[in-house]
């Protein structure tokens, strides 16, 4: 296969990958609980972000191919605090997130509402 058929047609699964190694590497490096929840809250609130930036633009699915594979990387690698609580901090994060985007609280660089 060609690299540039590769780079055209399975970017998301290998950006996936990729995130799934990093989330996997943070959460073995946070041995903190604190840190660890506080880390994943921060990952689940960049995420809701990239979501609603590339939603009305892009299809969907490669970024949330993307989302989903740094959780499982972090899920695996979180093996000094609770999964359930990561997983509820995550949603959490992409909850108040999405809201504040949503609701225009938070803007997008290089849009109007980015200064206020």
């Amino acid at each position: 296969m060609k690299w540039e058929a590769f780079v055209k047609e399975e970017w998301a699964e290998s950006f996936a990958v990729l995130f799934a190694a990093l989330g996997f590497i943070i959460a073995i490096f946070l041995r903190s609980p604190y840190y660890s929840y506080l880390s994943v809250f921060l990952g689940g609130f960049i995420s809701a972000r990239l979501f609603y930036i590339k939603k009305p633009k892009e299809p969907i699915l490669p970024f949330v191919l993307i989302i989903v594979g740094f959780l499982f990387g972090y899920l695996l690698g979180a093996i000094w605090v609770n999964r359930f609580v990561v997983l509820i901090s995550f949603a959490i994060g992409f909850g108040i997130s999405a809201y504040l985007h949503k609701k225009k609280i938070l803007g997008i660089f290089k849009s109007e509402l980015f200064l206020k």
